[in-house]
């Protein structure tokens, strides 16, 4: 009888919440803006040359991209950089303002403050979490003990042939073109969909690889919350400039949201 009134509770619960939706509530604009690291930092798996952001030909490109982004006009930007650095950000944005700060390689002083000097916004929203923790060494272990050469095999595969492909378009491709590609719907659901190959790690009383897939998940939830709890839902249009791995998940919580309306980066860069 408990179970039949707690499931019945839950039913009536969304009932209402779905009756109480606004059926022709506005939504916010997002635009996610996955990017690759500019400054090159070398921390992920993959090494990745240097794109020279600095150089004459990049900062052309940059200022490009820049004043497209500056046409969709958000009213907020969120930026991939942990809360308890907000002042920091926010002390570095008003130096740069009144020009008293060179802008380092960084994606977020190269699009988020020059975006933010454009359209004149107080600050940049920092909203990253980074307590998580990734078992990659772990992982790779177990792996190799359960002999899964097949593992082993997709891992150096997916590695060599994310790092081959960004080198190759560091050489071809301008900078706009290089976002076009690392947001593109293809590269999305690659970025999803290869980390759940990690499941198979193991044989079946070690879940190291569900535990990885589960922390990286956990980590960008965590700042699709930031990015929730800092919205009034008053907003027009957002930006949320974060690595490509980052966006490619925030796009898959985000489009289960009906107070949001994602805007593809076609649309902005044209």
């Amino acid at each position: 009888m408990l179970k039949l009134t707690a499931s019945f509770l839950v039913g009536l619960l969304l009932v209402i919440s779905v009756s109480a939706q606004p059926s022709n509530a506005k939504k916010t604009k997002v635009l996610l803006l996955g990017t690759f690291h500019f400054d090159n930092p070398g921390l992920d798996v993959a090494k990745f040359e240097n794109a020279d952001v600095l150089s004459a030909r990049r900062q052309q490109e940059i200022v490009e991209v820049v004043k497209q982004l500056k046409g969709f006009n958000p009213t907020k930007i969120f930026i991939e950089a942990t809360p308890d650095r907000q002042g920091n950000y926010d002390s570095l944005l008003a130096a740069y303002k009144r020009g008293a700060l060179q802008l380092g390689a960084n994606e977020i002083y190269q699009l988020g403050f020059r975006l933010s000097k454009e359209l004149n916004l107080a600050l940049l929203l920092c909203v990253d979490y980074r307590e998580a923790v990734f078992p990659f060494d772990s992982l790779v272990k177990v792996i190799t003990a359960a002999n899964q050469m097949d593992q082993l095999v997709f891992m150096k595969k997916t590695i060599d042939s994310i790092q081959d492909s960004h080198n190759q378009q560091l050489k071809t491709f301008s900078i706009k073109q290089m976002l076009l590609a690392s947001n593109s719907k293809a590269d999305r659901d690659f970025s999803v969909g290869m980390y759940f190959q990690f499941l198979k790690a193991g044989g079946k009383d070690n879940h190291v690889g569900s535990y990885l897939v589960s922390e990286w998940w956990r980590r960008n939830m965590i700042i699709y919350e930031n990015i929730l709890k800092r919205l009034n839902g008053n907003e027009e249009r957002v930006l949320v400039i974060f690595g490509s791995a980052h966006t490619a998940l925030l796009h898959a919580f985000m489009k289960y949201n009906p107070e949001i309306e994602l805007v593809e980066i076609e649309e902005v860069l044209l």
